[in-house]
């Protein structure tokens, strides 16, 4: 009896080990050098929803930043100081195939861990003020950028929004 009690605590300390050692961190830490650059969206990907509507619109739409039309965008982030970073928003010109409109201005995110936060816009003052719509960086390469944004019933345009969706973007220079 004690030989199998003591095989049978032998095993356990195996399974133990074993689980231990392949429940290792598997958030990977983003490179922030890679952050800095010219990104466009390829990929859009998710819902949203307005409390006006009684439906979400969903979206799975593929773009060109090369040659933008639709829904395309482009980021040009700078770094400004340790986790603090400029970001313009560019659509693409309805009057001029192939060129870029500044949307939003200049944009300033501070990054904590994954998280990017806007705490301050130009042109819309106050747009932003909940503090509730931060995208998370899921997968930063140098030639890939994944943000997720995700937020339940937040104020815009006098009325609650909803939205989960991931933008992926490929770095342009």
């Amino acid at each position: 009896m004690k030989t199998l009690r003591f095989i049978g605590m032998a095993i356990v300390a195996i399974v133990m080990s074993v689980n231990f050692a392949a429940c290792s961190d598997d958030d990977e830490d983003i490179d922030v050098s890679q952050l800095e650059g010219t990104w466009g969206l390829v990929r859009s990907a998710g819902w949203a929803l307005c409390s006006e509507e009684t439906e979400r619109e969903e979206c799975d739409e593929s773009y060109d930043p090369y040659n933008p039309d639709g829904g395309c965008a482009k980021l040009i982030i700078k770094k400004l100081a340790d986790n603090s970073y400029s970001v313009t928003d560019y659509v693409p010109s309805s009057s001029s195939q192939g060129q870029w409109n500044e949307i939003f201005g200049s944009q300033i995110w501070t990054l904590n861990s994954n998280t990017l936060t806007i705490t301050q816009t130009d042109k819309i003052p106050g747009y932003f003020e909940d503090d509730v719509i931060k995208p998370v960086i899921e997968i930063l390469t140098a030639d890939k950028l994944v943000l997720r944004v995700k937020y339940d019933n937040v104020q815009i345009d006098e009325h609650p929004h909803s939205a989960d969706y991931t933008d992926t973007f490929v770095r342009m220079k």
